[in-house]
């Protein structure tokens, strides 16, 4: 698998976030274009692994979705082994979670608002918390969430299914959850099962990967839609790898509790 490293400064620094739609001053808080693999940037073994997953595309469609997940996995277990206290397992599965997550808003900004020029208002419903601070929900965004087979929850829960028989989590109560804790210190909290923890803030740890892996969605994916799956099929293989030490159905716990809020974080008003 070839290793994919970020391009080099000054595109380490991380990107404005996207403008506010003309009309209404709104913008997700986080950066959501990423460089396309043509940037000069991007240092050559980059660019080779671009015209791989180019050439493949035509015989499957979901090759660079495929190839990204592999080369996001490796990069994350490559980045947790700088921690002290080694590879997490809860790590391991809660950052693809949280990228997943986020991932469903920005591709639902890209490719509605900024590629198709929709209005923000008919792509986005915008609930105000009491201090005013705006929640997007959105059937786009939940589509790419979790209502397609391919969407962040089918493929998570694809994985847990096959290996197991017992319930999994009902993601619509994940889902109502959010949406109550929405204006409060709950939210962006997931609800971890007991005995696991992230051992970080959710949040915190989102705007840290985020900048770090949105140039690899540029050079793997084909649209904005792939983006989440991207995250999702690395989450996949997280659950394989950890399932001696989070079972199947605890994984998708940790898995929908941290990908459904990051979906709905906070979008920023401009001035």
């Amino acid at each position: 698998m070839t290793e994919f490293s970020p391009p080099s400064e000054p595109t380490l620094a991380p990107a404005a976030p996207p403008p506010a739609a003309p009309g209404f001053q709104v913008r997700p808080a986080l950066p959501t274009a990423p460089p396309q693999p043509s940037d000069p940037r991007f240092p050559p073994a980059e660019q080779a692994l671009a015209r791989q997953i180019e050439q493949q595309r035509a015989d499957d469609p979901l090759v660079g979705v495929k190839i990204g997940a592999g080369v996001f996995y490796d990069q994350l277990v490559q980045m947790l082994q700088g921690d002290p206290r080694g590879v997490r397992a809860e790590l391991l599965l809660g950052v693809p979670a949280l990228l997943a997550g986020y991932a469903c808003q920005a591709a639902t900004w890209e490719s509605l608002v900024v590629g198709m020029g929709y209005p923000v208002e008919s792509v986005f419903l915008l609930a105000d918390s009491a201090e005013g601070i705006p929640y997007p929900f959105s059937d786009p965004m939940n589509h790419l969430l979790l209502e397609d087979q391919y969407s962040v929850w089918g493929l998570v829960s694809a994985a847990a299914a096959a290996k197991t028989d017992q319930p999994l989590p009902d993601a619509a109560d994940t889902v109502a959850h959010v949406a109550r804790s929405i204006g409060t210190p709950a939210f962006g909290q997931p609800r971890m099962p007991p005995g696991n923890t992230l051992g970080e803030d959710a949040t915190k740890l989102l705007q840290a990967a985020w900048p770090r892996f949105l140039p690899l969605l540029g050079l793997a994916c084909a649209m904005p839609e792939e983006w989440p799956a991207l995250f999702a099929v690395a989450l996949q293989r997280s659950m394989e790898t950890v399932r001696q030490l989070i079972d199947p159905v605890r994984a998708a716990v940790i898995a929908i509790e941290c990908a459904v809020p990051m979906a709905h974080l906070p979008m920023a008003r401009m001035a």
